[in-house]
Order: structure tokens, then C-alpha cells, then sequence
């Protein structure tokens, strides 16, 4: 078994591959995905076109052994080295992964992440609503039991895949006055009653193609036994709060976010060298020197980015998942990975800005990753109170 911060050679294989053929078909793509702000028609050919078994949708036994979450970080990776538009169409999604997190035996089999790669769905996280985005615990979507139901009423946005999912995993107060500890959450069919579409997409800077939708809940009733951790008596078996269970889920997926701004920052790395090699005669030696020790640094900053990484999946993959460890790899990569990319547009002058090239997308791409699913921000609070002995998990 590999070190807690390196992959086994299979693994590396595997993401090579994957690198090459992203690369090759997922990167001429981009421009046109980020301009018509959607995927290819034909992604479905695309992804089928993959030469290897991606973790996120088969259930098939993986061609390595270091672990289902470490796979997924490398493929990841190296998908994003070709461009991000794909990524949202391989995965289930996050709310199948809160299911896992949350839900009893009965609900895992039903909606879970193995559910969900089995039949081919989509499912999406409604957590963030206009009044709160880092603070969980303003959640003011309500869910009142009413006989044989639940009845949700409120407003989520920037659902990621909201519009396109075939279920929403949606977090409501039962009590505003219980705080954290009132929150709970709910498997709601994207076809339910009183489940409103009000923005299929936002239109955003960056992750243009990715859907991001608003969603309205009026009156809108689901079983008692949609609610994780619950049977179909309305019997409670939950093994987490629904802040916990978000947390905890959001915990388990921000290495892998760090894993895509990685890939992206990588090629826009490679990329640039590509391009300065082939004009190295036109620098004075001295300044040919400067950049080399520069473009050096930057693939450290880089591989140490990834070591968090795999540091991270690792410990959830034998089942020690560790706040902190995930922090601190949402912490440092996002934000190292915009600097890095921003540094290569200038070190290529305005061909860097230029729409000829990918860099100037993948810098708009790239900023939302250190504010989504946890921010850079609070991700090193939780760092520094690891450091102090003041984490609460």
C-alpha cells in the first residue's frame, strides 16, 4: 500500500490515461461549452468514448487498490486537465454522497451513491439560501410533519445540477429556535409537487456550462420515510444532524475539488512552459533562468497541493475521515491554483488574456472553487483550530 500521500503506480496509470484522453477529446471542446453556456449535445457519446472505468459511474472493481475516494481524486484530476465542462456529467452528484452520510440501510439502497452510478442518476444538494451562504446553521427552508408527510416550504440557490437532477437532498429547519440541531434533510423527486425551478442556470463568471439552478419548495410534500434517517413510520434512526450530515458530506468532497482546480491549474502550467520553450530565444539568459526556477516552483506548489489530496481521501477511504485533513486541502489548493494560473497569463503577456488560448477561462473557472462547498476562509479556521486543539467535528 502506498504512503498516505502517494498513489500506487496502477492508479497512476489509470490517471494518465485519463489525462491523454481528456486532453484529446473533453479540451477541444471547452470554448464552445463555456460560450453556449452548456455541454455538448453529444456528451453522452463523449463520455462512452472513455478508454477506462470511471469510479463515479460503474460499479465495477476499480484496476487499482488505493481506494474508492483517492480514485476519484486522481480521475478528477486528470479529467480537469482537459477541461471542467465534463464533470458534472460523470459524477451522481453530492446528494446521493449526504445519503450515504445520513440515510438508514433501506435509504442507502434506494438513493445512495451506489443507487445512484446503477441507474444512471443525477442528484443535487440544496443547502445555500439568499439570507446564508458559510453559515449552515441560518438554514430557514422549513419542514413541518403534517399526517403521512412532510411538507417543505422555502428558497435554495446555487443548487449544483439542481435543474437536471433526478432528486434533490434538501436541508430544512423542523425548529429555527433549535438552531444547528433542528436541521435535518430530505430525498426530494425532482418531479414532486411544490418543487419549483426557478432558475434553471445562473449566469456566472466561471463554470459557465455547469448547471446552477434556484429552487423554490411551495407546499411541497414528501413520505415520511423521504426524510434520512427515518422509516416509513416516520421512526427515527439517524446517525447524524442534518448539519453534521451536510458537513460531513461536503468534508468527504472538498478534496476532490481541490483535486479539479489541481488539474486545470496543471494544464494551464504546462500549457504556458509549452508556449515559453518555444520562444526561449527571445529571453536574455538570465531572465530564461528566472522563469524556469519559477515555472519549477509552481509544479511544487502543485504537487503539494496533491499530497493533500491524497492525504485526505486516504484517511475516509479506512474509514478515519478527518475534518482538518480535508480543510487543509480545500484550503490551499484553490487559492494556490488561481495565483498560479493568474502568474501564467502574465508570464505569456497578452496572448495569456487572449480567447485563442484556454487560460483566461480556466482562471474564470477556477475562482468559484475557493468559495463553493466550504470557502477558503472558513477552511482555515477549522485548520487553525485543529492546530490549537479546538476542533469540534
Amino acid at each position: 500500500m502506498p504512503s498516505i500521500t502517494e498513489v500506487s503506480k496502477s492508479l497512476a496509470d489509470h490517471g494518465q490515461t485519463l489525462k491523454e484522453w481528456s486532453t484529446a477529446v473533453v479540451r477541444p471542446l471547452a470554448r464552445a461549452a463555456d460560450e453556449q453556456h452548456a455541454p455538448p449535445a453529444n456528451w453522452k457519446d463523449i463520455v462512452a468514448s472513455c478508454p477506462v472505468p470511471l469510479s463515479s459511474q460503474s460499479e465495477e472493481k476499480a484496476p487499482y487498490n488505493d481506494g474508492y475516494w483517492v480514485g476519484r481524486g486522481v480521475e478528477y484530476e486528470n479529467i480537469a486537465y482537459g477541461d471542467v465542462w465534463l464533470q458534472p456529467l460523470l459524477g451522481g452528484g453530492l446528494g446521493c454522497v449526504v445519503v450515504d452520510s445520513m440515510g438508514t440501510e433501506a435509504q442507502v439502497e434506494r438513493w445512495g451513491t451506489k443507487s445512484v452510478a446503477r441507474n444512471g442518476w443525477m442528484s443535487s444538494f440544496a443547502l445555500t439560501e439568499p439570507g446564508f451562504g458559510s453559515d449552515t446553521s441560518r438554514v430557514s427552508t422549513t419542514a413541518t410533519q403534517d399526517g403521512d408527510s412532510w411538507v417543505l416550504k422555502g428558497n435554495k440557490i446555487y443548487c449544483s445540477a439542481g435543474a437536471d437532477s433526478d432528486y434533490v437532498t434538501v436541508f430544512a429547519t423542523l425548529d429555527k429556535n433549535l438552531g444547528p440541531t433542528g436541521i435535518t434533510a430530505f430525498v426530494v423527486p425532482i418531479d414532486t409537487p411544490g418543487l419549483i425551478i426557478a432558475k434553471a442556470n445562473e449566469d456566472k463568471l466561471g463554470l459557465r456550462s455547469w448547471v446552477t439552478s434556484e429552487l423554490l419548495f411551495d407546499d411541497c410534500r414528501v413520505p415520511l420515510d423521504h426524510r434520512l434517517g427515518s422509516d416509513s413510520n416516520g421512526t427515527l434512526h439517524e446517525r447524524r444532524s442534518g448539519r453534521s450530515g451536510a458537513l460531513g458530506a461536503l468534508s468527504f468532497n472538498r478534496p476532490s475539488m481541490s483535486a479539479f482546480a489541481i488539474g486545470v491549474a496543471q494544464a494551464a502550467l504546462d500549457t504556458t512552459t509549452e508556449l515559453l520553450l518555444e520562444s526561449r530565444t527571445g529571453f536574455a539568459p538570465h531572465r530564461w533562468r528566472t522563469i524556469e526556477d519559477e515555472i519549477a516552483t509552481m509544479n511544487v506548489s502543485l504537487e503539494r497541493g496533491r499530497r493533500t489530496v491524497y492525504r485526505a481521501q486516504r484517511l475516509v477511504d479506512a474509514g478515519n475521515p478527518d475534518n482538518a485533513a480535508a480543510a487543509t486541502a480545500k484550503a490551499y489548493a484553490p487559492r494556490t491554483c488561481e495565483r498560479l494560473v493568474r502568474r501564467c497569463m502574465q508570464l505569456l503577456g497578452p496572448d495569456g488574456a487572449s480567447t485563442e488560448l484556454l487560460l483566461e477561462k480556466w482562471y474564470r473557472d477556477l475562482k468559484i472553487f475557493d468559495i463553493f462547498e466550504g470557502s477558503g476562509e472558513i477552511q482555515r479556521i477549522v485548520v487553525g483550530r485543529k492546530l490549537m486543539g479546538r476542533l469540534v467535528s
